[in-house]
């Protein structure tokens, strides 16, 4: 569980930093939506394959608790971790610092990241559903009769 959580935290970083690249004009329209395709895909197979890896089958059940337990540490945690320091150095600060202009883009990108994050978790549950009634259909088709 705690490699799903580490494959979540890194798709987070990851869709965060494209789009805080984006948001600085680093990336052009086509290499942001290029870069988040193939990220998407690749952090979508990075969490199959972690997925995947454990030895032992299991069933449909413990596996999606597992997905889910693992999504719930990063979007609680590393929120708690990204924010909980910048709020305490914005009440620190003095208000002409204009430190709450570094904190609003930071929220944002947070929750774009988690959005996608999300939807990779999505989509990862609905590859491992697909492959899961693939093989389920095609052992039943060969077994005799």
């Amino acid at each position: 569980m705690l490699l799903l959580a580490g494959t979540n935290a890194l798709g987070t970083v990851a869709f965060a930093l494209i789009y805080a690249a984006a948001g600085s004009r680093w990336l052009t329209q086509g290499a942001f939506l290029a870069s988040v395709a193939v990220f998407f895909v690749s952090l979508t197979a990075l969490w199959v394959h972690v997925e995947r890896s454990r030895p032992g089958a299991r069933d449909g059940l413990s596996r999606l608790g597992r997905g889910v337990l693992a999504l719930l540490i990063v979007v609680i945690g590393l929120p708690a971790v990204v924010l909980a320091p910048l709020f305490a150095l914005q009440e620190a600060l003095p208000p002409d610092a204009g430190f709450a202009d570094v904190v609003r883009p930071v929220m944002v990108l947070l929750l774009l990241a988690l959005t996608l994050l999300i939807s990779m978790n999505v989509a990862g549950v609905a590859v491992l559903a697909v492959s899961g009634l693939r093989a389920r259909l095609s052992r039943g088709r060969g077994a005799p009769p």
